[in-house]
């Protein structure tokens, strides 16, 4: 049976295609390299003698491990953000939904959108900001997104037996891009997620908390003025129940020299996930690391 192995020397990892012979006087298998195929980083599969090319070892290989080297990885990644760019901007969630499909199934829901869709919506926001293009362009990007976005919760098959987490935003705060795709994180890792629509009055909020009983509360606040509205909130939980609240968002990051905001340290939603588990969180906000 041929394979490919990896060979590390001195920190570069070279490649090779090897086969393994069966010792019937020894009882045991022999390792014998067949061809040097080269720095593992440059090599593909033209460099395998062409008799190997169809074995499944080899391909399997080159069509999943080597797709985690960094530079063929950041090569897809961007390909993928433009492909998706061209995706948003033509309001096509469905045709957005297939590109996530193909690099779902080699990396993951979790990476597609740390390293895929969260930077694709910042460069989104600098590319309005800057004016290359137009609000009607960006608003027609955020709303497929917010489709995409559905689609993908409509879609979910991950059963639902962890923790209940509650997301909402302070009155008057009508962004919640973050919090869809928040939604979906939380929803893809087995969370049951209670997620308010905007304009949601305090006493409402504490009325889904009092009949979900969620296990943690995150809050999310997009705009500068619209701080004041959280802390109040937040003032309004901790007053009557013990639950962890998490706070995040563009304006906690501009607010975050201001005494009247509190903010713990940057939290990944695994470590977020893991503190509630263990119950080792403060009755205080924490920034989320969005």
């Amino acid at each position: 049976m041929a394979y490919l192995r990896v060979k590390s020397i001195r920190g570069q990892k070279y490649l090779y295609l090897v086969k393994s012979e069966w010792n019937s006087e020894k009882k045991t298998s022999k390792q014998n390299i067949i061809k040097y195929l080269g720095i593992e980083s440059g090599a593909s599969i033209n460099d395998v003698p062409e008799t190997y090319q169809n074995s499944k070892k080899v391909i399997d290989y080159f069509t999943n491990q080597k797709y985690f080297q960094p530079t063929v990885q950041n090569e897809i990644t961007e390909k993928l953000q433009k492909d998706l760019l061209f995706s948003f901007k033509n309001g096509n969630h469905v045709e957005a939904n297939s590109s996530l499909q193909s690099y779902e199934e080699i990396y993951g829901f979790e990476l597609f959108l740390t390293d895929v869709l969260i930077p694709l919506i910042q460069e989104i926001e600098s590319l309005g900001t800057s004016k290359k293009i137009d609000l009607g362009t960006q608003t027609t990007c955020y709303n497929t997104i917010q489709d995409l976005m559905n689609l993908i919760l409509e879609n979910n098959t991950t059963e639902l037996k962890k923790k209940k987490i509650l997301i909402c935003v302070p009155y008057g705060e009508h962004h919640t891009l973050g919090t869809k795709v928040l939604e979906s994180q939380l929803v893809s890792k087995g969370n049951t997620v209670y997620n308010l629509a905007p304009f949601t009055p305090a006493s409402s909020i504490l009325e889904s908390i009092e009949l979900n009983k969620p296990d943690c509360v995150f809050i999310s606040v997009t705009l500068d003025e619209n701080m004041l509205s959280a802390n109040r909130m937040i003032q309004k939980i901790n007053d009557q129940y013990n639950i962890p609240i998490i706070i995040g968002g563009q304006a906690v990051k501009n607010n975050s020299d201001n005494q009247n905001v509190l903010i713990g340290q940057h939290l990944s939603i695994t470590k977020i996930l893991k503190l509630i588990q263990y119950k080792k969180f403060e009755i205080i906000p924490k920034m989320l690391n969005a």
